[in-house]
């Protein structure tokens, strides 16, 4: 029985070619994104499950407390680890990572040096391998980052810099001409961790430079994590957090929090070392699957049921010779399950295909392979019995318990059935998340598009940035002064960083007079910073030319949170910046120092050059090659060991939404495919009126109608349809872009052009989908529409 009934659905689709691929093809897109999205989320929640103290792995988060705003940053002051661990039972293993770094590396080869340009740096002890699992593959696992000078590298870095993996005891010299002798070579990272570091170097070359500023000072990228297997003893740690800052600080300001290593890939109040993706942008993806997925199989049950009336002579013929409705319903069933599978084995096809695209789109290494494990598998053999069954149940179940007689009179198609108003049901779903998908999508674009173009409170586009390979005050400000010389070129400034920075440093500022302590960013820059990047002084004088601080520049935001209604009355004011009185001599203009998400922070900038890193030119024209390659010949000049690596701000600044604008693309594709389901559905539903309404129009004609009011007829009603999907789907997307546009500190106003652009784009797209089937039936000759058999 279930040999013949899948011939006879084989034959049935074999007459039905049109039918057959729309539905599969339909299908195959639902089926391939699912496919896609359960690789990806998979991928994404790997991350770092492999360390065997993986859910017994927490870090040390910082959270600072200022009115009613909380800061957050997956930073620690340099000095807590010590008083961490001496303080708090419990705790069996810890380490201290200072990560972000990059520079120069050079390299001794056959009496001459060779230089690269790398990142994947990080500062740490021995510890990281007790937290961590990163297996040592040369070398002896203990002693080999707790000196100065010591570095531990991957085997592909070994090969890179020396063309060997025999690297115990070769040297290499990093950024300020320190030279490190390599102890160990570990194993390369895997793609699933948020720690993809390839050097690894002793961080007592760092210790001194970060605990300077003592409990007041916190690096961003200085993070500290610990191994807390205990429960009662994580619960202890986590309620003595509170006295422990208090005991240290004296003051109320600032906490700090266990945060588990499975929410770091996730949680965007804290960055980690790598990218992020948000828990939300995961159920995203999955809910946008699901919906794909049930869209497609409603399309299915819309084109089934609109062939109904074509197949009731054959479902009548298979009754009248003793066909019962359990083997007709199987008959439909197998049917399905074929198209099912023909739709899976595309989607296998469509997804191996796309997937590399996907993966190098966003960034990701997603391994497509993971869908033919057994959870693979068994998930695709779900997908395919789920869509077999509720796809196939509903129109086997209303074709199989046609009347026979009515059947082979084709008396069966009757406007006002259930089944009818149930097709409409289903369209207008299809149709309201297609909707939804449209404004989302208009708001990602619009967002993306203000993220680019917003006053950002400085100069970005004409700015080249690069790094200076030692920090040599007298050298950086030759090469300064020589590329100011540069025709075209308007100002250069040296600094630590640029005004917006994904490496941000904050301490304290205390006002001397009141004892006032406020939290701030600071940007140690020269006196030609404001000019360079285009930063307004609003009073006061500018920074001057000096080696130690004798003054500072205040944003207006500090002068605002500090009491003083008119910015103005800062000047002059006395304040302590790790342990340095100077007064405010000008107040700046405020700017965003981190992406447009954060809020304008209040910000300091002083002279400092002992963290001066960042060239900045500002170019006056657009011949930047021309002004670059003169610039190169400088820089080569000073710095012959070393490669310039150059880039222009704006190109830095977009890349602090990479994840947005990958997410907004993302959305594009999915809504391109939500459309062409929606599309698929649309037709299925004009199909079945077009067969449902063919006496109809052929009567309507030979009283005169015209062909308009025929096109009308058929326009009336998926019209209304739209309407009612449309009345639906905004106040859901409205509500939910809301929602995620609360996010960004500078977003776009959702406004009624959104809606009305969403609406006008769905009714276009329907009516070219309907438009052919419609004009046909409108065009059809009415002697043949009322011809009888």
């Amino acid at each position: 029985m279930i040999y013949n009934n899948i011939l006879i659905a084989w034959r049935n689709l074999s007459k039905r070619k049109l039918y057959a691929s729309i539905n599969i093809f339909g299908l195959s897109l639902g089926i391939s994104s699912c496919m896609m999205v359960f690789a990806l989320v998979w991928h994404i929640n790997s991350f770092d499950k492999y360390h065997s103290h993986a859910d017994n792995i927490y870090r040390v988060v910082t959270i600072t407390f200022e009115g009613s705003r909380e800061y957050h940053t997956p930073g620690v002051p340099a000095v807590l680890p010590e008083s961490f661990r001496e303080e708090f039972l419990g705790i069996e293993a810890s380490v201290l990572i200072s990560g972000g770094h990059d520079g120069l590396i050079g390299v001794e080869d056959n009496g001459q040096e060779k230089h690269f340009v790398e990142s994947g740096i990080a500062y740490t002890t021995d510890d990281f391998f007790e937290v961590f699992e990163r297996k040592i593959e040369s070398g002896n696992p203990t002693g080999i980052l707790n000196e100065a000078n010591q570095a531990v590298i991957s085997r592909k870095y070994a090969e890179k810099l020396f063309g060997t993996t025999d690297v115990l005891g070769k040297t290499f010299r990093f950024q300020k001409g320190e030279v490190f002798a390599i102890t160990a070579m570990m194993e390369d990272f895997p793609e699933n961790t948020d720690f993809p570091f390839d050097i690894f170097l002793s961080y007592e070359n760092l210790r001194e430079e970060r605990t300077t500023g003592g409990w007041n000072s916190i690096y961003s990228d200085d993070q500290f994590y610990v191994v807390v297997k205990d429960p009662q003893a994580k619960n202890t740690i986590a309620s003595g957090l509170a006295g422990f800052v208090d005991k240290h600080l004296d003051k109320e300001i600032r906490t700090h929090a266990l945060q588990p290593l499975a929410e770091i890939h996730f949680d965007e109040r804290y960055s980690n070392f790598r990218y992020q993706v948000s828990s939300n942008s995961a159920k995203i993806m999955i809910g946008v699957a699901f919906f794909l997925l049930l869209t497609a199989s409603i399309n299915f049950i819309n084109l089934s049921t609109a062939l109904s009336g074509k197949r009731s002579k054959e479902v009548g013929l298979r009754k009248v010779f003793g066909g019962h409705r359990g083997n007709i319903a199987g008959q439909f069933l197998s049917e399905t399950g074929i198209i099912c599978l023909f739709a899976i084995l595309l989607a296998f096809i469509i997804s191996g295909m796309t997937m590399p695209y996907m993966n190098k789109f966003l960034g990701t290494e997603a391994d497509f392979s993971i869908i033919f494990t057994p959870i693979g598998l068994l998930t695709v053999f779900l997908i395919w019995l789920t869509i077999s069954l509720v796809s196939g149940a509903y129109p086997s179940l209303i074709i199989s318990r046609l009347n026979p007689i009515r059947a082979i009179k084709e008396q069966n198609q009757s406007k006002q059935t259930s089944s009818y108003m149930m097709r409409k049901g289903l369209v207008v779903f299809q149709f309201m998340i297609t909707q939804f998908f449209i404004i989302g999508t208009l708001v990602l674009v619009m967002q993306m598009n203000h993220l680019r173009s917003a006053d950002l409170g400085f100069q970005k586009d004409a700015v080249v940035t690069f790094t200076i390979p030692e920090r040599d005050l007298d050298k950086s400000r030759l090469l300064a002064e020589r590329l100011r010389n540069l025709t075209n070129v308007e100002m250069v400034s040296v600094s630590f960083t640029e005004p917006a920075s994904g490496s941000t440093s904050s301490t304290n500022a205390v006002i001397v007079e009141s004892n006032e302590e406020y939290t701030v960013h600071i940007k140690p820059a020269d006196e030609y910073y404001l000019d360079t990047y285009g930063l307004e002084l609003l009073h006061g004088e500018n920074l001057i030319k000096e080696d130690t601080v004798t003054r500072y520049l205040a944003t207006e935001s500090f002068a605002k949170k500090a009491g003083f209604e008119n910015p103005e009355d800062l000047l002059g004011v006395y304040v302590n910046i790790r342990g340095i009185e100077a007064p405010v001599s000008g107040v700046v203009r405020d700017f965003y120092s981190r992406s447009l998400k954060s809020e304008v922070e209040p910000t300091f900038i002083f002279q400092n050059h002992h963290l001066f890193m960042t060239v900045g030119i500002k170019i006056s024209k657009a011949n930047a090659n021309v002004v670059m390659e003169e610039a190169e010949k400088i820089f080569t000049n000073l710095y012959p060991e070393y490669p310039m690596d150059y880039s222009f701000l704006d190109e830095k600044i977009a890349k602090f939404y990479e994840t947005e604008q990958r997410m907004t693309t993302l959305f594009i594709i999915f809504s391109c495919i939500a459309v062409a389901v929606g599309c698929i559905g649309l037709y299925g539903l004009v199909s079945y009126m077009a067969a449902m309404k063919t006496k109809e129009i052929g009567i309507r004609k030979v009283l005169g109608a015209s062909s308009a009011q025929v096109l009308t007829l058929f326009s009336r009603e998926y019209v209304v349809l739209l309407l009612i999907a449309f009345a639906l789907a905004a106040p859901i997307a409205g509500f939910l872009m809301e929602k995620w546009l609360a996010d960004y500190a500078s977003k776009i106003q959702l406004s009624w052009q959104f809606y009305i652009i969403s609406l006008l784009l769905v009714g276009m797209i329907a009516f070219l989908t309907v438009g052919y089937k419609s004009i046909k039936a409108a065009w059809t000759n009415p002697t043949v529409s009322l011809k009888s058999e």
